[in-house]
């Protein structure tokens, strides 16, 4: 009866030993886990916050475009009324007259 006891004694500590061994294993896994998600974690924080800082500046683009094309429907509105009323054709003529005089007097 006594080998019996120490045979399954030693079987015990073994398998006590097995099993220490397999936790520290694991935790060993979580930890290289945790690490990598860490790792992922930031490099999706970065990744996010040079997408907002792009949308931010694609925003701020988008609303000097909208003034810009404002400014140039403006424009071609102005252009339209020199080329279309009396007084916007006189005006012509007389810069165009004015621009000819001054390059007779150069020469």
């Amino acid at each position: 009866m006594d080998e019996r006891n120490v045979y399954w004694k030693t079987m015990y500590d073994e398998l006590e030993i097995q099993m220490k061994n397999m936790m520290s294993m694991t935790l060993e896994l979580i930890e290289s886990n945790d690490t990598e998600k860490q790792n992922l974690i930031e490099s999706v924080t970065k990744e996010n916050t040079m997408l907002r800082e792009a949308l931010e500046k694609s925003k701020f683009a988008e609303k000097e475009n909208s003034k810009l094309i404002k400014e140039i429907r403006r424009l071609k509105v102005l252009e339209h009324k020199f080329n279309v009323t009396y007084m916007g054709k006189f005006t012509l003529k007389y810069l165009e007259l004015k621009s000819s005089m001054k390059e007779q007097i150069k020469k």
